[in-house]
């Protein structure tokens, strides 16, 4: 059977089903009577259950038994998507963190989440078809886009359907999920002012490094006392190392980007630094802060909020209301909404 008249009737079915003509837990016509009325073999209806229960749309109870499931995937199944891959140089602590919250199935929100990494609108790219699958078939709760540029360019987010929030910065028919960094940088410049005399600031980050060197002579901080380092994690340890063996070492550390914690701690170790000696304030995304037990003092913005705020994104879209902005502030450890020990 040609394969447009097979996906014409697969899709008639899919059409019963989200539209609510079959309700949850119907049972679907038998092999015969749905080869009768579409005018195809058995094994042609077998093919076309086997996709709606690889959708989720059906199940089977028996040799011959199938029946709408009763949760469906537009209902409980939810798609966190990036165009950045693991390992890849563009990924981040912040998306890891993400994703283990995902695959260890604590990310809070009530249903499946999957994970669609690497998507990059090609055809042949596995993740990109999941993507286009579920527009096309309406086949998810939710879209969570991390934003990039690929984003804006992939042609199955071009129109509206599936209710979607886009993570960092706006994309077209999302909602909008962002993180308050201005703020973050405004209690953390306030934070290393009380504690520290001689301040050095790292990050990876152009702007990041200008925004916190304006906010510190804002708050009146003599430039004598400040040094910025703008550097990547490359160079960090090396960079950390030549500081704390100055005699004017620093008794102060912020760093903007958790990527950096790692060398930045290595470094103190070379230079034989005690963590303890010299305060740590590092941005993290929680709930992974690096160094907590090395005495870092972490300022971030929590993931599981994040999940929680697009939930309410889906649900604002889903009862026609006009697509939210919803800005996750950032937190010191004692300002978390949920402990640690719950993920």
């Amino acid at each position: 059977m040609p394969y447009r008249k097979a996906e014409h009737i697969a899709e008639q079915l899919r059409e019963r089903i989200l539209s609510g003509a079959m309700p949850p837990g119907t049972k679907l016509p038998s092999y015969d009577a749905l080869s009768e009325e579409f005018g195809v073999s058995r094994p042609t209806v077998s093919r076309l259950l086997n996709t709606l229960r690889r959708e989720g749309l059906v199940t089977a109870k028996g040799a011959r038994s199938v029946y709408v499931a009763q949760r469906l995937p537009h209902h409980h199944r939810y798609y966190w998507v990036t165009s950045e891959q693991p390992g890849s140089l563009e990924w981040s602590r912040f998306l890891a963190t993400f994703l283990e919250l995902i695959e260890s199935g604590k990310s809070g929100l009530p249903g499946q989440v999957e994970a669609l990494v690497g998507v990059d609108g090609r055809a042949n790219n596995p993740s990109y078809r999941r993507l286009s699958d579920a527009v096309k078939q309406e086949s998810a709760a939710g879209l969570m886009l991390v934003n990039s540029r690929a984003m804006y360019q992939l042609p199955a987010l071009q129109a509206e359907g599936v209710p979607r929030a886009a993570i960092g910065a706006a994309l077209p028919h999302a909602a909008l999920v962002s993180l308050a960094f201005d703020e973050l940088i405004e209690r953390a410049c306030q934070r290393i002012q009380a504690v520290g005399q001689r301040i050095v600031v790292m990050s990876p980050h152009a702007d990041h490094c200008k925004a916190v060197a304006e906010r510190l002579e804002r708050q009146g901080i003599e430039a004598g006392r400040v040094r910025i380092m703008h550097c990547a994690a490359l160079g960090c340890e090396r960079i950390t190392q030549l500081l704390f063996e100055r005699a004017d070492r620093p008794d102060t550390v912020f760093v903007t980007d958790d990527n950096l914690v790692e060398p930045m701690l290595l470094g103190l170790q070379q230079a034989h630094v005690e963590p303890g000696s010299v305060h740590l304030l590092s941005h993290c995304n929680w709930p992974r802060p690096l160094g907590l037990s090395e005495g870092v003092e972490h300022i971030g913005f929590d993931v599981r909020e994040v999940f929680s705020a697009s939930l309410l994104c889906f649900e604002a879209l889903r009862g026609g209301e006009q697509a939210p902005t919803i800005s996750i502030p950032p937190r010191f450890l004692a300002e978390l909404t949920q402990p640690l020990s719950d993920s």
